[in-house]
């Protein structure tokens, strides 16, 4: 069959190093030149994004495309062509509120994760298509691990400038400490993915070490510790917001709120979808010269394990 793996075996660990397992890119379960497999993906995420901005535009709730998804509308009009991603913020005081709608409208179609959902382990949300899978190393007991998209939350932070850096030390910090009660949780994974490093090695014994002091508290309650503390500022009408569970935390992506309140039109793979207004500040902060093509060795890229589209057989 033209569905099975061929080619794409790459080693598990950083920059090919030998461990002996190997895992697949999922724009490599189709022979070099074809990437069938990426281009279904990408169809499923847009079914998905489609179905998510729907709610939002009926309901009236700020959304905005994330990440390299904003950076794919500015720079290729959709999708990076190696990326296998889609992300989208919307803000925390919506959140809630997004959540209901969607799962009345879609509940039987959709998986939709929070921090309060039972089971689920991230600080970022997630909405994943029910029948299908696509499963990475960290998902390796999560039957609800379908092709998906990734929320993130938007929160207030506080006009003070004292207060509003004292919540960013209590992110960071409650971030941090998240973040090690997770890698004692997958201890075992996270030692196999540093392999031989030594340096990346004593990093995670570290955080290893620091996980093993907070497991007395479960990792469900440290979520939701850290989600209120992320969610602490209740003014919606606050100067300025961040984003502290993406990519640069709370410090480096602390915006006006203005330019992310308001958004602007472009498009995505034929559809007119927002981004930010400030898009070019959002994108320098997160990418510097986010117009210039990276190099292949510098492109990031998702180790998928396992998957599946609705209907078909699954991918190993």
């Amino acid at each position: 069959s033209s569905d099975r793996c061929h080619l794409g075996i790459l080693r598990l660990g950083r920059h090919q190093r030998k461990t002996g397992k190997y895992r697949l890119l999922v724009r490599d379960f189709y022979p070099c030149g074809q990437g069938e497999i990426l281009k279904k993906y990408h169809q499923i995420l847009l079914e998905i994004a489609s179905d998510i901005i729907s709610v939002c535009e009926k309901e009236k709730i700020v959304y905005q495309l994330s990440g390299g998804t904003a950076l794919g509308a500015v720079r290729h009009k959709g999708f990076i062509p190696w990326d296998d991603d889609l992300d989208i913020n919307i803000f925390g005081s919506q959140c809630d509120e997004f959540i209901e709608k969607f799962e009345k409208d879609f509940g039987d179609k959709y998986w939709v994760n929070t921090v309060k959902t039972p089971g689920y382990f991230s600080i970022v949300g997630s909405i994943k298509m029910k029948g299908t899978v696509s499963r990475g190393f960290e998902d390796s007991n999560d039957e609800k691990c379908g092709i998906g998209i990734d929320l993130f939350r938007i929160e207030n932070t506080f006009d003070n400038s004292i207060l509003r850096f004292f919540h960013g030390v209590l992110c960071m910090g409650f971030g941090f400490l998240l973040s090690c009660r997770n890698f004692y949780e997958k201890r075992k994974l996270m030692m196999e993915l540093a392999n031989d490093d030594k340096a990346l090695k004593k990093v995670f014994r570290i955080k290893i070490n620091i996980g093993r002091l907070l497991s007395l508290i479960s990792l469900k309650h440290c979520l939701i510790i850290t989600q209120k503390c992320y969610g602490m500022c209740k003014n919606n009408k606050s100067k300025y917001v961040t984003i502290p569970a993406g990519r640069k935390h709370f410090f480096g992506e602390l915006y006006k709120r203005d330019g992310m309140e308001n958004t602007i039109k472009v498009s995505f793979e034929g559809h007119n979808w927002e981004i930010a207004k400030n898009y070019n500040d959002y994108l320098t902060k997160l990418y510097g010269n986010y117009m210039e093509i990276p190099s292949e060795e510098n492109r990031e890229t998702h180790f998928r394990v396992e998957l599946k589209f609705p209907d078909e057989k699954k991918h190993k």
